[in-house]
């Protein structure tokens, strides 16, 4: 079962990249879900938890985005035969990150290295390693709600997605 992303309050949630991308970029499906669910988020109606590598991919996406937006060639391509151009977004990253870190009721949380051996069990139900180890910190905080659009999360009996 999917629980709406808008209507979430009143416990600790993992937010997972997909959520502040389309918080950036509009998408009809799911930005107005993001925007109320970060403004609630705001208000105070709960509290957010992300980490560095979430942070990370946020701005790794919104880069390789904008770039698609503006090049006909695979951003990747356009990257090696033009590496300058990666500061052409540089200011739009900026202000992206800026939000994130000002979020009222949003931790970012750091990564241990132990949690990496976790990882690796939370493999197990199927994730790959990036979304295992979102699972690791979950486990670590005593998080069992996700933020997230990603049904893959769903294999993990003991968490609750919110998304669409």
């Amino acid at each position: 079962m999917i629980n709406n992303l808008a209507e979430f309050k009143n416990d600790d949630i993992f937010i997972d990249a997909n959520v502040f991308i389309y918080f950036f970029r509009l998408h009809s499906g799911y930005s107005n879900a993001c925007q109320q669910f970060f403004s609630n988020l705001v208000d105070g109606k709960f509290k957010g938890f992300s980490t560095t590598f979430v942070i990370e991919e946020v701005a790794y996406i919104l880069l390789i985005r904008a770039i698609a937006d503006d090049f006909s060639n695979h951003p990747i391509e356009v990257i090696r035969e033009n590496p300058e151009v990666v500061g052409k977004y540089t200011d739009q990253l900026h202000k992206a990150i800026n939000i994130i870190f000002s979020m009222d009721n949003l931790t970012v949380l750091d990564t241990p290295a132990e949690l990496f051996y976790s990882m690796i069990d939370g493999m197990q139900h199927g994730l790959l390693t990036r979304d295992a180890l979102y699972l690791a910190v979950m486990d670590q905080n005593h998080i069992q709600n996700i933020a997230s659009f990603d049904s893959d999360f769903a294999r993990v009996g003991y968490i609750m997605r919110w998304g669409i």
